[in-house]
């Protein structure tokens, strides 16, 4: 056998793949080859044609895919004769709030998963259809799934728009771990209350950083970027967090540090997985507490080297698209080495206590229906709160509102803000937390939020 075989690029698989359907797609197109155009994207275009042949199967929700919008514009599903459609399909529960009715037949669907076969889609006001099929390449460490669009080329701009909404985020992101996956909410930037220093080094930093690949390359600079995000927990890390995930076409993969079984080959897995599927990003939560400057002071459950996470993120300059955001409480207690070297992390950020403004602003958007006077009031009592406290704050006064029969009011609000206050003053007194959160340089070690960790299938 032809030893070239197995030194075939990507590329060339992709296009051996294409061409054994040529003709058929030629004729769905109506032009040759020579007139159409090859595009990896990353979209669930693939789930319109199976929920189309599943119509009378009851489904589960898209969380990520074809709007409802897209799918009724469809006109038409066509397969290569000979060819029977492919697709995987698990029984799964579906959702249910606090006081849904208990699980029965109705509330069970089926979620489906496009496999191989391709498709043409045909589209209400265009010409020509859509040409698609999903190829699955076998990497050394795992599978890379990829999503080929083949259409006409004086078609693409119209495709481009149906690849848009194709790849709609409906619900949450998807990140991706080592052993497992978990979903997330997403975050829209608008709906978050930041610090004019996070919205410069980050926002606006972030945001723009993908409209500068050409220049980064340009220029022979790796194309990545790296983010530290410290202080006091609850004040808007995680939300940022989702924020950044909530970009169309990102993909977030991350690790529980401190669970069993996650060392040095587990970290290197997932730098891997990240470059494959880039843009991406890796969240690497509470590194104070995983690589502290002095562990002998403390038992250090981690099992990951800080070598390896030094030659990870340092290896991440070399793959390109790939953005590390990691967070931590105190970035004092780190150790020294993870920040000596430039390049690691291009921004350090700190996300402290909320001002005075930014908490009034935090109330308004809770409720827009509260008085000026109310909110005014409520902040400046509320002096030193984190953003955690604060809605703490707001859930308890609606308690208390609920139970008087009443809308929240000033009097709900300063109730709520007294007991948080007691419960803070109460943590002082104690060594063990008791109550609500103090300030973090009075807080023994935990975990922030563990809304990234990974949970065992």
């Amino acid at each position: 056998m032809d030893a070239s075989i197995f030194t075939a690029t990507a590329n060339d698989w992709i296009r051996i793949a294409i061409d054994k359907h040529k003709l058929w797609i030629e004729s769905q197109l109506g032009v040759s080859f020579d007139d159409a155009l090859l595009l990896e994207v990353e979209n669930l275009l693939a789930s319109i044609p199976a929920r189309t042949l599943m119509r009378n199967v009851p489904l589960s929700s898209l969380k990520q895919g074809p709007t409802e919008e897209l799918r009724a514009m469809v006109t038409g599903v066509e397969y290569p004769s000979g060819i029977l459609p492919y697709i995987a399909a698990s029984f799964e529960s579906r959702d249910f709030s606090e006081n849904a009715a208990p699980p029965s037949e109705s509330t069970h669907a089926w979620s489906l998963r496009w496999k191989d076969t391709p498709f043409a889609l045909r589209f209400e006001g265009m010409s020509s259809p859509v040409v698609a099929m999903k190829l699955i390449s076998k990497a050394e460490k795992f599978d890379i799934d990829r999503y080929i669009v083949v259409c006409r080329r004086d078609a693409v701009a119209e495709v481009m728009e149906i690849l848009r909404q194709s790849n709609a985020r409906q619900d949450v992101p998807v990140i991706n771990t080592s052993v497992s996956e978990k979903k997330v909410k997403t975050a829209d930037w608008d709906d978050l209350v930041l610090a004019d220093s996070v919205r410069r080094l980050i926002r606006n930093d972030y945001e723009s950083f993908f409209a500068r690949e050409a220049w980064f390359r340009a220029h022979k600079l790796p194309f990545r970027r790296g983010y530290l995000l410290h202080g006091p927990p609850g004040n808007g890390k995680t939300s940022v967090i989702r924020a950044m995930l909530s970009r169309p076409g990102m993909t977030g993969f991350t690790m529980n540090f401190f669970s069993v079984g996650t060392d040095d080959s587990e970290l290197e897995k997932l730098f891997d997985r990240a470059a494959a599927k880039a843009p991406s990003i890796i969240v690497l939560e509470d590194i104070d507490r995983a690589f502290p400057k002095n562990q002998s002071r403390e038992t250090n459950r981690c099992e990951v080297s800080l070598q390896q996470l030094l030659n990870c993120l340092d290896g991440v300059g070399t793959q390109d698209g790939v953005i590390v955001v990691a967070t931590a409480n105190e970035p004092t207690a780190l150790d020294p080495a993870i920040l000596s070297r430039p390049g690691r992390f291009d921004r350090v950020v700190l996300f402290s206590n909320p001002s005075l403004g930014m908490r009034y602003e935090y109330l308004r958007k809770m409720n827009d229906a509260l008085s000026d006077e109310a909110i005014l009031k409520t902040v400046d009592l509320s002096d030193g709160f984190s953003f955690a406290q604060m809605r703490e704050v707001y859930i308890l006064a609606g308690q208390l509102a609920y139970e008087d029969g009443q809308d929240i009011s000033y009097s709900h609000l300063t109730r709520s803000v007294r007991t948080m206050q007691k419960g803070i003053a109460a943590s002082r007194r104690k060594s063990e937390t008791v109550g609500f959160i103090p300030p973090f340089r009075d807080l023994p070690d935990y975990d922030e939020e563990e809304e990234f960790h990974a949970i065992p299938d």
